[in-house]
C-alpha cells in the first residue's frame, strides 16, 4: 500500500459506484454545436478524460430552457431531440468505463438570452450581471414554476441519454439556483424571499421535488454548492450546514462544495495562484461532519500527496480536479502509476478562461495544445521516422523535442546555455506556478531518449555530422533596450542585470531592496509588471511607466488575469502611470511627459529598463540548406507567452 492508494478505493454517490475518489469538475468549453448539442470536439475532448481514469466526468453547464443560453456555444438539453447527441457523448465516456453527469441549470442572471434572443435575463431580483454586464429582470411566480418542470424534464431526458446521474449548479450566488441561495442577489419580498434561510431554499426543493418525481429515486443527484459566500451580507457556513440535512431529505446524494460568490473575473470560481492549495477545504470539511452522504471539495488541491492524506484522513471524500486535466488529462493514471513527475500540472495562467470570455474561440490550454483539438492532434506515430535536430532549449524548443519523439522521430536537442528552459526559467521566479511546467518539460528530456547537448552552440560542422532530416529552430528572441536619453548612467539596470534581479541573494537584488530611494521601472508589459510584483513583495520601493495605455498589453483582450495583475501592483502599493512619455533619465530620476503635454520628474534611486522582446530569424536563415526541413518556432518568429511557444512546437512537430 502507497501513501496514494486512499486516492484509488471505491465509492459510491448513490446508485452510482465510481472506481476512485478523483472526479473531473464541470467547465465550460464553448464548443458545442449550434444548436446546443454536443459536438464531436467536445465529445473527443470527454473521451480524453475518461481515458486518463478519473471516476467520475461532469460535463460542463447544460441549460434546462431554449431561451437562455449561457455562452454562445453552451451545451443544452432542453429537448427530446436532443437526447440522441447526449447519448454519443455518453457513449464515448462508457466505452473507457468511466461514469458521466451533466451539470444541469438555468443561467437566470447569467443568460445570454438579451443578446441571442431579445428578451431579458431573468434573476430573483432587478440586478446587474458581473459576468455579462447586462441587467436581469425579477422572474415572475409563473415563469419559475416553468423552469421548475424545465429542470426535471431536463434530469429525465439526462436519464434517457444513460448518464449516471445529474449535478445541480447551486454555487457562487450565480446562476438562477445559486442567485436564489445567496441574500446577496435575492431580494424578493414573497415567498421565495431572501431574507430567511427557509425561503431562500424554496425553489431549490421545488426542483429536487420535481426532478425525484420524475427520474425516481435511484437516479443520483450532486450538489454544487457554495460553503461559505465570502462576502459581506452574504451566505455563511454555518446556514449551508443547517441546508444538509433538508437538502439530504429532498434527494441530494452528494454535495460539491466550492466557495465564494461571482464577480466579473469569476476570481473564486477559477481561482488564481494567490488562492492558497485546498481553499475551500474548512467548508468542505464542515458540510462533510454533519452530512450522512459523500461530500466532493474544489479548490486547488492538485498536489497528488496532498489530496491523498486528505481522503485518507476522511476530511472528505473526493477530490475535484478542473483546470489540471485541461492541462494533463491523464494525472489519475499517473498519481495511480507512480508517475508524478511526469504530470503536466496546470500553471494558472489563466490563458483557458480568458481566451474563451475574449475571443470566442472556446477553451484552449496553454501548456497542452492537444486541449479540445484532440483528434487534431491524435496520440499516433508519423508515416515516416526522421532525423529531427532542435536548436534551442526552451519552452517551444523542449516540446517539439518531446512530441517529436513521441511521433517516433530521432531527436536531438542542442542548448546554448548550461541549462534548459530559456526564458521560462526567469518566468518560473516571477509567477511560480510556471516552475512546475519548468520542471515537468526537464523532466521529459532527461527521462526521454533524447540526445541533449547543453552549453554549446549549433555549428555549420555541428549540424552536417547529425545530418538531420528537419531542423527546428527555436532560439528565441533578441532583447533590445529602449532608445532612451540617460539610458548609459550608472543608476540604470538593463540587460542582463534586470535578469540577475531575479537571482535570490543577487548583488543587484541587494541594492534595490537596500536602497532608500524609489526604483523606477519603464515598460508595463506582462515582464515588467510580473518583475515590478516581485521585486515589490522582496521588500523594493517600486513604480512602473509606459507609454502603453494599459498593461500587460501581451494578454491581448483577456480580463481576468490583467485585473489580477492590477490587483497584486494595488495591493503591494506599487503606483501605475501608464499613457506618459518617458523623455530622459537623469541623474535625480526619471523625465517623463503626461499625457496632457505637462513635464514631471519622478525622482528615483534606480532605474530599470525592461527589454523589447524582437523577432530574431538570423540563425534560422542561415541553415536553409543544412536540412531538407527547416523551421522556426516561439520567440525567434516574434515575441509571445508560453502559450504561442506549445502551439507553435505541437502544430509543427504534427507536420514532421
Amino acid at each position: 500500500m502507497t501513501a496514494l492508494d486512499s486516492l484509488f478505493s471505491p465509492i459510491k454517490i448513490g446508485q452510482m459506484e465510481l472506481p476512485n475518489r478523483l472526479v473531473m469538475a464541470p467547465m465550460t468549453l464553448d464548443l458545442a454545436n449550434n444548436d446546443e448539442t454536443p459536438s464531436q470536439r467536445q465529445i473527443d475532448y470527454y473521451a480524453e478524460r475518461a481515458k486518463g481514469g478519473v471516476g467520475l466526468v461532469t460535463v460542463e453547464v447544460v441549460t434546462v430552457d431554449p431561451d437562455h443560453r449561457y455562452q454562445q456555444r453552451s451545451l443544452g438539453l432542453y429537448g427530446d431531440d436532443m437526447i440522441e447527441a447526449h447519448k454519443k457523448l455518453v457513449d464515448a465516456v462508457h466505452a473507457v468505463g468511466c461514469k458521466v453527469q451533466p451539470q444541469l441549470v438555468h443561467p437566470g442572471p447569467e443568460s445570454l438570452a438579451p443578446l441571442f434572443k431579445g428578451i431579458p435575463a431573468l434573476g430573483p431580483s432587478v440586478l446587474r450581471t458581473p459576468t455579462t454586464t447586462l441587467t436581469c429582470e425579477e422572474i415572475t411566480l409563473e415563469q419559475l414554476a416553468e423552469a421548475v418542470e424545465r429542470f426535471g424534464d431536463a434530469a429525465l431526458r439526462a436519464k434517457q441519454a444513460g448518464y449516471d446521474g445529474i449535478e445541480l449548479h447551486a454555487a457562487h450566488s450565480y446562476l438562477l439556483l445559486g442567485s436564489f441561495l445567496s441574500p446577496i442577489r435575492n431580494h424578493r419580498q414573497d415567498q421565495f424571499a431572501g431574507k430567511k434561510l427557509e425561503t431562500r431554499m424554496k425553489l431549490l426543493l421545488e426542483v429536487l421535488a420535481n426532478i425525484r418525481q420524475k427520474v425516481g429515486d435511484d437516479f443520483p443527484i450532486t450538489l454544487r454548492i457554495a460553503g461559505y459566500e465570502r462576502d459581506p451580507g452574504g451566505r455563511t457556513i454555518d446556514e449551508t450546514q443547517r441546508m444538509v440535512p433538508i437538502l439530504e431529505k429532498a434527494g441530494v446524494n452528494c454535495f460539491h462544495i466550492s466557495g465564494g460568490v461571482t464577480d466579473a473575473s469569476i476570481s473564486q470560481i477559477i481561482a488564481g495562484s494567490s488562492y492558497p492549495s485546498g481553499f475551500n477545504l474548512a467548508e468542505a470539511r464542515a458540510v462533510k461532519s454533519v452530512a450522512t452522504v459523500p461530500v466532493m471539495v474544489v479548490g486547488r488541491l492538485w498536489d497528488p500527496v496532498e489530496a491523498a492524506k486528505i481522503i485518507a484522513n476522511e476530511d472528505v471524500d473526493m477530490i475535484v480536479l478542473g483546470r489540471p486535466l485541461l492541462a494533463d488529462p491523464n494525472i489519475p493514471k499517473k498519481i495511480q502509476s507512480g508517475q508524478l513527475d511526469d504530470i503536466r500540472m496546470c500553471n494558472s495562467c489563466e490563458v483557458c478562461v480568458d481566451d474563451m470570455m475574449a475571443h470566442g474561440s472556446g477553451v484552449a490550454c496553454a501548456i497542452n495544445a492537444r486541449c479540445c483539438k484532440e483528434a487534431e492532434f491524435p496520440l499516433d506515430k508519423a508515416e515516416k521516422a526522421k532525423c529531427v535536430l532542435v536548436v534551442g532549449g526552451g519552452a517551444a524548443g523542449m516540446e517539439a523535442a518531446r512530441i517529436a519523439h513521441g511521433r517516433g522521430h530521432q531527436v536531438t536537442l542542442i542548448e546554448k546555455e548550461s541549462k534548459l528552459g530559456g526564458t521560462l526559467n526567469y518566468a518560473a521566479v516571477v509567477h511560480p506556478d510556471n516552475q512546475v511546467f519548468l520542471d515537468y518539460l526537464v523532466h521529459q528530456m532527461e527521462s526521454l531518449p533524447i540526445e541533449v547537448s547543453l552549453g554549446k552552440t549549433a555549428t555549420e560542422d555541428d549540424i552536417k555530422a547529425i545530418n538531420p532530416d528537419a531542423i527546428i529552430v527555436a532560439t528565441g528572441a533578441k532583447m533590445a533596450p529602449p532608445d532612451i536619453k540617460g539610458a548609459n548612467l550608472p543608476h540604470v539596470i538593463k540587460g542582463e542585470t534586470v535578469r540577475r534581479l531575479l537571482k535570490e541573494n543577487s548583488p543587484e537584488l541587494g541594492q534595490l531592496k537596500e536602497a532608500s530611494g524609489k526604483t523606477v521601472i519603464v515598460g508595463c508589459g506582462l515582464i515588467g509588471v510580473e518583475l515590478a510584483v516581485y521585486l515589490a513583495r522582496q521588500g523594493c520601493n517600486v513604480q512602473v511607466v509606459d507609454a502603453q495605455t494599459r498593461i500587460a498589453e501581451e494578454l491581448g483582450r483577456g480580463k481576468k488575469r490583467r485585473t489580477e495583475h492590477m490587483r497584486d501592483l494595488d495591493a503591494l502599493g506599487v503606483p501605475l502611470n501608464t499613457a506618459v512619455t518617458v523623455d530622459e533619465i537623469g541623474v535625480d530620476g526619471l523625465l517623463i511627459t503626461t499625457a496632457d503635454g505637462k513635464p514631471h520628474l519622478l525622482k528615483a534611486q534606480h532605474i530599470v529598463l525592461i527589454d523589447l522582446p524582437e523577432q530574431d530569424t538570423a540563425f534560422y536563415e542561415r541553415v536553409q540548406l543544412l536540412a531538407e526541413e527547416v523551421h522556426s518556432i516561439g520567440d525567434c518568429t516574434g515575441f509571445g507567452l508560453i502559450h504561442k511557444a506549445v502551439r507553435e512546437a505541437t502544430e509543427l512537430a504534427y507536420k514532421l
